[in-house]
């Protein structure tokens, strides 16, 4: 009898053991896609190093989100895996595709949502969102643009190894893709000409402006939780007028490696390290 408990207890912590490793260690990975070609294909396995930048804790509260600090922070390259950031609001019946991306492509998403049986919207948490992998190209608070499909990082051009795949149809600036970040034709972006663009640093002060705000508002509502609108040129928060906000997290910025078929912070914007899970070894 004892023996038979002493092997229940050992197996007890030894389940106990694998789930923090699952959960704050080594994770391996099923890739679903082909945006990180040809270093990376779809249906590879990868093995997610999340000690790197450290395992994450209350990451669905920005207000009390943070990480053990056990390693280093990441870096220009770094092949990251993250919670997909458009992913808070999903439709259950369309669930490789982006609720926002949908919306900004039919108006008539909510008769949709009805008529053809894509089911009721769903709020998933951030540790409950699908997972992605590309390669950070740009780190807080960095300036980003992007000029004739060419990447520039603080002013310099940057190449993390990105391949066209098929010849490419670099598009000029000033057409307008409502597809691309931040769905705002007031800023005339596109895939191959987008900014300039500032990574968000945790404690950076932003000055609220209509120009600007629409570039954070989702930031600011969103990943950061903040009651914060805009009344004609005035904004407030919880109610109070309010002339700038202050950052509660980091902001990556990443693209997939296989340029044109990766779905990317070109289309959806900066990546909040709460929903950085770790780094590809």
């Amino acid at each position: 009898m004892k023996k038979a408990v002493r092997v229940l207890v050992w197996l007890a912590i030894g389940f106990g053991i694998s789930e923090l490793i699952y959960h704050y260690g080594l994770e391996l990975l099923k890739v679903p896609t082909s945006s990180m070609s040809p270093g990376i294909e779809a249906g590879d396995y990868v093995l997610v190093n999340k000690f790197i930048p450290g395992p994450r804790y209350k990451a669905n509260d920005p207000n009390r989100y943070g990480r053990f600090a056990l390693s280093r922070s990441l870096n220009y390259g770094d092949i990251v895996v993250f919670n997909f950031p458009e992913a808070d609001t999903i439709v259950p019946n369309k669930p490789g595709e982006s609720y926002y991306l949908l919306r900004r492509r039919d108006a008539g998403i909510d008769t949709l949502l009805t008529e053809e049986y894509w089911g009721e919207l769903e709020a998933l948490k951030v540790t409950q969102r699908p997972r992605m992998i590309k390669r950070v190209a740009a780190l807080p608070g960095d300036n980003i643009q992007i000029i004739r499909g060419v990447l520039n990082v603080n002013g310099a051009e940057k190449d993390f190894r990105i391949s066209s795949g098929d010849s490419v149809i670099i598009l000029p600036p000033g057409v307008y893709d409502p597809y691309v970040f931040p769905g705002n034709y007031r800023h005339g972006w596109n895939v191959d000409n987008l900014g300039p663009f500032y990574l968000p640093r945790k404690g950076d002060v932003l000055v609220l402006d209509p120009k600007t705000f629409p570039l954070y508002e989702r930031i600011l509502k969103v990943f950061e939780a903040s009651a914060i609108e805009q009344r004609g040129n005035s904004f407030y928060l919880d109610g109070k007028p309010v002339q700038q906000y202050v950052f509660k997290m980091n902001y990556y910025w990443v693209h997939g490696d296989n340029r044109n078929r990766s779905f990317d912070s070109r289309y959806w914007g900066p990546v909040p390290e709460n929903h950085i899970v770790g780094i590809v070894r």
